[in-house]
């Protein structure tokens, strides 16, 4: 009988945990339906400050991806190296309004 009623009350709570898990956002992990625009994101970002061909800073991430800064004052500051560009990125046009530039931990 214990186990019983053990179990009755144990199973909803289970249930209940598990479906707040099953719960996690799917809107955040799903791509812009047709005709919506890309979201834009509030992320940090760690990859190296160039002097790109036309003579601007850019970040370069480890997977080689160039984005676009528009602070390029602190910028030119950490040219060559290794930093974290916080900012909101625009995935449509690989850019990031920074809003903080740091030397990145290693």
């Amino acid at each position: 009988m214990k186990q019983f009623v053990k179990t009755t009350l144990l199973l909803p709570l289970a249930l209940a945990g598990s479906m707040l898990i099953a719960q996690d956002d799917p809107d955040a992990k799903r791509p812009p339906e047709k005709g919506q625009p890309e979201q834009k994101s509030e992320r940090a970002t760690v990859g190296k400050i160039v002097e790109s061909s036309d003579g601007k800073y850019v970040l370069v991430d480890v997977a080689g991806t160039v984005y676009q800064l528009d602070d390029q004052t602190t910028a030119k500051k950490f040219v060559g190296k290794i930093v974290k560009v916080s900012g909101i990125v625009d995935e449509t046009n690989n850019a990031i309004q920074v809003t903080d530039i740091t030397p990145a931990v290693e």
